[in-house]
């Protein structure tokens, strides 16, 4: 069991979140360099996948 204080999991999920984010942003740039025609739908998709609330 692992014992942690409200405060401290809020802040590890808000971290975790933001990484998630920042994955989606990378990954939205590389599908833009390499899979332009297809760039849109990946990102879309990966959006879903990770259950992001985007705010473009």
């Amino acid at each position: 069991m692992i014992e942690l204080p409200v405060g401290q999991v809020r802040a590890l999920i808000t971290g975790a979140e933001a990484d998630l984010r920042d994955f989606h942003s990378l990954a939205g740039t590389w599908a833009e360099q390499h899979l332009p025609t297809h760039a849109a739908a990946v990102t879309a998709a990966l959006a879903r996948a990770l259950d992001l609330e985007l705010t473009e």
